[in-house]
């Protein structure tokens, strides 16, 4: 296969989107140094050029995708604050989660011991927090913003990784999971009113 030029940039990018569908498709055992090579058509040297070890290409993965998370709950931050825009936005980061792809992305996150969400030192959720903040009443505290926040992403998290077995053993049917989805959002949707 005849090898074209990239710049460093897309290289790494590629390098990563061929990581992730390995990940996504089989597993984190897929995610072999070979394999991403073969899969964007470069030397197994080229992968360690740009990356190091399988292990710091983990990690950048894991990187990429608390950046994405950050950057698409901050795209869906309404510009007013009313509970049916709150509500959209929610719902749409909740549908995000309960892709399957997304859901295996975050369960191998977790069951790597790597935390699904932003790097800390990028102060990724408190952007978030911050920008959900600006909108509410000057009598509301940033922490119960923070914990709305919180509560959210625990929620819809946990409903991505294990909602379905809980459900079960709470005694709600297979369909209930959307109710719990509406039922939660407008729970955020009056704590984000101060109701």
């Amino acid at each position: 296969m005849a090898r074209r030029r990239r710049s460093a940039e897309e290289a790494r990018g590629e390098i990563l989107d061929a990581a992730e569908a390995l990940l996504l498709a089989d597993g984190p055992e897929a995610v072999r140094i070979r394999a991403v090579a073969e899969a964007v058509g470069i030397s197994h040297p080229g992968v360690l050029h740009h990356f190091g070890s399988v292990d710091q290409l983990l990690e950048a993965l894991h990187r990429r995708a608390g950046r994405r998370l950050r950057e698409e709950l901050l795209a869906s931050i309404p510009t007013d604050a009313s509970p049916e825009a709150i509500g959209a936005a929610v719902a749409s980061a909740f549908e995000r989660l309960r892709d399957p792809r997304e859901g295996r992305l975050l369960a191998w996150l977790v069951a790597t011991g790597r935390d699904p969400f932003p790097p800390e030192e990028e102060h990724g959720l408190e952007v978030v927090a911050q920008a959900l903040h600006g909108q509410r009443g000057p009598d509301t505290e940033l922490d119960e913003t923070r914990y709305v926040v919180m509560l959210g992403l625990l929620a819809m998290y946990g409903d991505a990784l294990v909602g379905d077995g809980v459900r079960r053993r709470v005694g709600l049917d297979e369909d209930a999971g959307a109710g719990f989805r509406p039922w939660l959002l407008r729970l955020l949707g009056r704590e984000l009113q101060g109701r």
